[in-house]
């Protein structure tokens, strides 16, 4: 069931359609931003610029296709800020006297670092098809999504799953 039906309650500012549009498409929302920024807390923060946005634009939204729709601004909200970190030259160093004064980087153990790790072996395309997968998008949302057809999301999501199970097999 599609959710474009939605759409011109949320126009009318209903809050309740609003939070149903939200609760059906907020993981899928986050693994678009995850899997573009793979950086946890600024997908998060970024999913809900999204929904933000899709409140002040719904007016903008054009008929058919609203899951897509938001889609579409979570990935362009995540690019972007993916071009702003690009541009900063930003690495925390701090200094470290015991040291002698030497520059070391500082580095976080998070949870998940096996899959987290594994996925970065990923191409951009397929880890996007196997986070959207994985949090519940269809082979055809993800298809109509990402410009390709069907089969070809499918068989990208199998070889990716065989390439991460090959990497936690190797290094787990």
């Amino acid at each position: 069931m599609t959710l474009d039906h939605l759409a011109p309650k949320i126009i009318r500012r209903d809050e309740k359609a609003f939070a149903e549009l939200y609760e059906r498409t907020r993981r899928i929302v986050y693994s678009v931003c995850l899997s573009i920024l793979k950086n946890r807390a600024v997908a998060e923060e970024l999913s809900q610029d999204t929904f933000v946005a899709v409140w002040e634009r719904i007016d903008e939204f054009r008929g058919n296709g609203l899951k897509l729709w938001v889609l579409t601004i979570a990935k362009h909200k995540a690019l972007n800020e993916l071009r702003r970190r690009k541009r900063e030259v930003a690495v925390d160093f701090f200094e470290n006297e015991t040291i002698g004064g030497e520059y070391v980087i500082e580095t976080q153990v998070e949870e998940g670092l096996l899959l987290s790790v594994a996925l970065e072996r990923l191409n951009e395309v397929d880890r996007q098809i196997v986070l959207m997968k994985n949090s519940g998008a269809k082979t055809k949302e993800i298809a109509e999504f990402l410009q390709m057809p069907r089969g070809t999301v499918s068989w990208r999501y199998a070889e990716a799953l065989k390439v991460l199970r090959n990497y936690v097999e190797v290094e787990g």
